[in-house]
């Protein structure tokens, strides 16, 4: 005997529809896991912790001016640097940050302190009066492993805007002391007189530049490659504008070329250049009947042909001369850490105004090939970050103004030492440790 069929009326609905079941069970979760999605990420952002030491000692990095006049010292080093970066470690610390992982920026970094530490022992033996060289370097290590601070510190893209915004607040204070300096100071045609120091109280006008130079190259990259809001970009121009200023009143010529180079690497290397070149035919055209006589004058004054040099650029030759007799004389380790402008090493007691004549002399073969194989490792690291990243991406115009800067890098460095001094280099490792971290944090938000 068949048992008797359920009565339809009372059938669940589910049972009596199954497939429309089915699509309102598939069309309600997917609101539901979108909205879970939204919730985790607001509740990331909500605790994702901020290391505002570090903003701060970002901020001032660049101001040594405040650093020297305002800031105490209270001896045995308890100074602004080491404190900043002492209290900047224990903020990177406590947000329970990390460095990068399998990141040959890192190890290259990490072998370039090992060697120096190496070449400040060796150059002991070289040359006496050698107190200072140890704080030199501690100096010099300070800046470079800010890569380090700013990896630890910055957990996602919020993280990466406020290290933007701590390196952007003191360009227009920046820009002010080099405009009162240049004012006080300023005539129609050029002399050395001219060449001021702007923040960088306690070194001179070609570091000052130096450092206007990598922060507006990379500013412009952010700009023109970077889908950001008008209060960023209107921010970006501001910060570009203020380092123009302080690239053309230093007077450095070695700048002058660095920063043309920068940004024309950041246009050709952009995937919408295209958009760019009319702009750049007119601002070519227009721009020399547009910069103050002063400035054209020392820009002309630039030769390297024997017989036209200035004194300036002659007496470079002449130091490169005695660095290399130096080099072939210790052709393995160099002198050490900081020797060269000691009269034992060389008669005249100045630098060789060459980093990579001076890390041959100073650092011999080992020092050189770890030297270009941090270079390189920055390179490659941008690189990879412009092939893997989305056209629009801050991501994408990180790696794109770090191509840009580190041209300009290698390029101010053959006439100088763009590369020693925190205040001018530590901004350089801050943009280097927001691409290296780019790939390892959560897909950034479209815009």
């Amino acid at each position: 005997m068949n048992a008797p069929l359920p009565d339809a009326r009372n059938a669940a609905p589910a049972e009596r529809f199954p497939l429309a079941a089915r699509a309102l069970r598939t069309t309600t979760a997917r609101p539901q896991a979108a909205a879970a999605q939204v919730r985790s990420r607001v509740s990331a952002r909500a605790h994702a912790p901020n290391n505002w030491v570090l903003y701060a000692f970002l901020f001032l990095l660049p101001l040594q001016n405040l650093q020297t006049g305002y800031l105490p010292d209270f001896g045995g080093g308890l100074n602004f640097l080491n404190i900043g970066f002492a209290l900047s470690l224990l903020g990177a610390w406590m947000t329970r940050g990390r460095i990068a992982s399998n990141e040959p920026v890192n190890r290259w970094v990490l072998a370039y302190a090992v060697y120096a530490l190496v070449s400040l022992l060796v150059g002991y033996q070289f040359v006496g009066n050698a107190d200072t060289h140890a704080n030199v370097l501690k100096d010099h290590l300070v800046g470079v492993f800010i890569v380090y601070l700013v990896q630890m510190s910055v957990q996602d893209w919020t993280g990466v805007r406020r290290i933007l915004i701590a390196t952007i607040l003191p360009l227009p204070y920046i820009a002010k002391v080099v405009w009162v300096q240049h004012q006080s100071v300023a005539s129609w045609h050029y002399s050395d007189d001219l060449r001021i120091k702007g923040t960088f109280s306690l070194l001179g006008a070609n570091e000052l530049a130096a450092f206007c130079v990598t922060v507006a190259v990379m500013l412009f990259a952010l700009l023109m490659a970077a889908k950001l809001s008008r209060v960023w970009r209107l921010a970006l121009l501001a910060g570009i504008a203020c380092m123009v200023v302080g690239v053309l009143y230093a007077y450095s010529r070695t700048a002058y070329v660095g920063l043309i180079l920068g940004l024309v690497t950041v246009i050709m290397v952009w995937r919408g250049r295209w958009k760019m070149l009319l702009p750049l035919l007119l601002i070519a055209a227009l721009l020399p009947n547009l910069m103050p006589q002063s400035i054209v004058e020392r820009f002309d004054s630039t030769s390297v042909e024997e017989g036209k040099r200035d004194e300036s650029t002659e007496l470079r030759f002449e130091y490169w001369k005695v660095a290399m007799d130096n080099f072939q004389n210790h052709p393995f380790t160099g002198t050490g850490f900081h020797t060269f402008h000691h009269r034992e090493i060389n008669p005249y007691g100045k630098d060789t105004h060459n980093l990579y004549i001076r890390t041959l002399t100073e650092g011999g073969v080992l020092g050189a090939v770890v030297l270009l194989g941090l270079l390189i490792a920055v390179l490659r690291t941008a690189r990879r970050e412009l092939s893997n990243s989305r056209t629009g991406s801050l991501r994408y115009a990180l790696a794109l103004g770090l191509v840009g800067a580190w041209m300009a890098l290698v390029c101010g460095n053959f006439f100088g030492d763009r590369f020693t001094y925190y205040p001018m280099i530590a901004y350089f490792w801050t943009y280097v440790a927001l691409v290296v971290k780019a790939r390892h944090l959560p897909e950034e938000p479209a815009r």
